[in-house]
């Protein structure tokens, strides 16, 4: 059993080559990836167009060894709508959240893409922990099947919103995205899938093409703010991101959105506002205010090599006239923006909360 691997890690083209490398048909391949993916058959035997010889070197070679749901959390929300925040253990023993959305039809999962994160946001509980690892693309297709399987539900949206940078793991990320948006896979549509990023420009080159929706956090209005609370700025500042989104030929019917974090007295000023006015188009963003989210401080253990930065500035959520005005601002702009009141807040699932720790 060591030897074997999960089936969950193969593209369909590592699939086809193995089918032919063991004189199988390359039509084979597809056969077996619809058959898991679309018909959630776990037990290569019960696939019965599948030949006998192929199904005992599929059963050498390769398990359905999944990471596993060790603990859950639910909120109630308004009209019957719920969140769950869901820890996931993997494999290696290592912890990752993904947290469920209902909004009825809607079905929303955030899924996570590493294990910690290397961006060091110091508003973020995620990069406060620090990093562990990329997950393989088999780590974020098994957060879908996981979730679907035990709410006997079918997710309808995703957002890379969880732990960690997807831009920073692109390569499993895109490996992942090509079965989860395959319609004869998991088929959950491009146009339903976001990807959110602190704003890589590099990587976003690679992907601004791919039509996925692009989401990126912002949380400033100018580089002095930024450089504060988002190390990554120093690197990829400001107006990189004003001249990706002007350059680029993205958009079509799809603006980029831009997250904007409201901190008290940092970031939610009308005059941050007025910034953002002069800094981007009503024609190619719309903004997404996401009031901050306290970190869950009770519940961080003593073995936890966190940053006390974020403690030390004792961040604290705008209140409710100031993220009005602040939104009321850029609509008489021209702007789209929407208030995010972050789901599962009360259970530490909500925007910048996830630690992959119960």
């Amino acid at each position: 059993m060591d030897s074997q691997n999960s089936i969950f890690n193969l593209s369909l083209k590592e699939l086809e080559n193995f089918c032919i490398n063991n004189s199988a048909k390359k039509f084979n391949a597809f056969q077996i990836m619809k058959w898991i993916y679309n018909a959630k058959i776990y037990d290569f035997n019960s696939m019965t167009n599948i030949s006998k010889p192929l199904r005992e070197c599929l059963n050498l070679n390769f398990n359905f060894k999944m990471p596993e749901i060790i603990n859950s959390s639910r909120e109630s929300g308004g009209e019957g709508n719920y969140s769950i925040k869901y820890l996931i253990k993997l494999n290696d023993g290592s912890a990752i959240e993904s947290v469920f959305i209902d909004y009825g039809k809607r079905k929303t999962l955030c899924v996570s893409s590493q294990a910690g994160c290397k961006m060091l946001c110091n508003f973020c509980t995620t990069g406060n922990f620090g990093f562990q690892r990329n997950l393989t693309s088999e780590e974020i297709i098994s957060q879908i099947i996981l979730i679907e399987n035990e709410l006997k539900i079918k997710i309808t949206n995703v957002v890379f919103m969880g732990m960690g940078e997807p831009l920073d793991n692109l390569s499993e990320v895109k490996k992942a995205l090509e079965i989860i948006s395959d319609a004869n896979f998991i088929g959950i549509a491009r146009r339903k899938i976001t990807i959110s990023t602190c704003g890589i420009i590099d990587k976003l080159n690679e992907i601004k093409d791919l039509k996925y929706k692009i989401a990126i956090s912002l949380n400033a209005s100018n580089n002095y703010l930024r450089n504060q609370i988002m190390p990554i700025n120093k690197k990829y500042p400001i107006e990189d991101i004003v001249k990706f989104i002007s350059d680029g030929k993205y958009f079509g019917h799809n603006k980029i959105t831009l997250e904007y974090v409201l901190i008290k007295d940092f970031n939610d000023s009308i005059n941050n506002a007025k910034e953002l006015i002069k800094l981007f188009s009503p024609q190619n963003v719309k903004f997404n205010l996401i009031p901050f989210n306290k970190f869950d401080i009770e519940n961080i253990g003593e073995t936890v090599n966190i940053n006390q930065k974020q403690f030390e500035n004792n961040y604290e959520r705008t209140n409710e006239t100031v993220y009005n005005n602040f939104q009321d601002k850029l609509m008489k702009a021209g702007f789209v923006v929407i208030i995010r009141h972050s789901k599962a807040q009360s259970i530490y699932g909500g925007c910048g909360q996830l630690k992959g720790s119960a």
